[in-house]
């Protein structure tokens, strides 16, 4: 996405938003356990790289071309592939850890919603 595209700042501001939340959140679950607060840093890390993958299939999918679209179409349900494997992985090696990780996987909903507080507060 190009700077000249009205809809990649929001798009790359919510990815600020997560890098921001991410160290916040693992502190917070720190106060819990270290492991917690590990199982939350892999959660936000991991949604941290599906939003950035998101982003890289969605400016794919809007192209001209029907083969292209098709690729990346593709590529959407392999994205949804690796998140079900990253989490019956996560669950195999953590299965007492589950509300970390999916509070980490999570963050980038807090980030939506933080991308929309932002825009009622600053709507230019």
């Amino acid at each position: 996405m190009t700077d000249e595209d009205g809809g990649s700042i929001h798009l790359v501001r919510i990815a600020r938003f997560q890098l921001a939340l991410l160290p916040v959140g693992a502190a917070a679950w720190g106060f819990r356990s270290w492991k917690a607060a590990l199982v939350f840093a892999v959660g936000g890390g991991a949604s941290i790289l599906f939003w950035n993958l998101h982003r890289w299939v969605v400016a794919g999918l809007l192209t001209p071309s029907l083969r292209r679209r098709w690729l990346f179409g593709f590529l959407v349900l392999a994205k949804l592939a690796l998140i079900v494997l990253l989490l019956r992985g996560m669950m195999g090696y953590f299965p007492l850890e589950v509300l970390p990780f999916v509070t980490g996987i999570l963050l980038f909903s807090a980030s939506i919603v933080m991308e929309a507080c932002w825009l009622v507060l600053r709507p230019d």
